[in-house]
């Protein structure tokens, strides 16, 4: 078992992968990194993002 969670983007979507659970859902065509999670609590997450 994993003790981490990974977040990712790729061609307008968000992946989000904790153990054997990937949840992926739409974001901006524009976002090209997420810098740090700052809180991941009740089903958010709340990040820094880079966006051009």
């Amino acid at each position: 078992m994993k003790d981490y969670a990974i977040l990712t983007n790729r061609g307008g979507y968000s992946i989000f992968k904790f153990n054997d659970q990937i949840i992926r859902f739409a974001t901006s065509d524009r976002l090209e990194k997420y810098i740090k999670v700052i809180e991941w609590d009740k089903g958010y997450i709340v990040v820094m993002k880079l966006t051009m």
